[in-house]
């Protein structure tokens, strides 16, 4: 094998492990469980989950419980699960409140959960669109 050979394959070899490495990187820091709020809440046996783990959680936005800080971005709120609405989160979130954002609807939240606090950190907040931008379907 001739020397300038040898060296295009080195240099292959390493710009494909960096690629390598690169992708391996970038799924294991946004990869995330999700969970419903008992799920988070009931701390299931088999997932032990950290303070530290981020983690994604669904639920519906309890009335009465949304508290905004327009000045320092602060959204304070609880969500509950959809299906056992007994089981609730206390939720922070700092950023711009959504314009769709309201009691009664669904959302996603992602970022961490203290335990001890019951309290979610939320790093980001998606806002399940609201069925009334849904079109209508006439009826046969």
């Amino acid at each position: 094998m001739k020397k300038g050979t040898r060296k295009v394959l080195a240099g292959i070899l390493v710009i494909g492990l960096g690629v390598g490495f690169l992708i391996y990187r970038g799924i294991a820091t946004t990869s995330a469980y999700y969970l419903t709020v008992a799920e988070l809440r009931g701390s299931d046996p088999g997932r032990k989950l950290s303070d530290k783990d981020f983690v994604r959680v669904g639920g519906e936005v309890v009335a009465g419980t949304i508290d905004y800080n327009q000045k320092d971005l602060t959204l304070l709120f609880s969500i509950r699960d959809m299906e056992r609405p007994g089981e609730m989160i206390a939720t922070r979130y700092e950023g711009p409140k959504p314009d769709a954002f309201e009691p009664d609807i669904d959302v996603l939240v992602e970022g961490t959960y203290t335990r001890g606090e019951n309290l979610f950190h939320a790093r980001t907040l998606l806002v399940k669109c609201p069925s009334k931008y849904e079109s209508k379907q006439k009826q046969p």
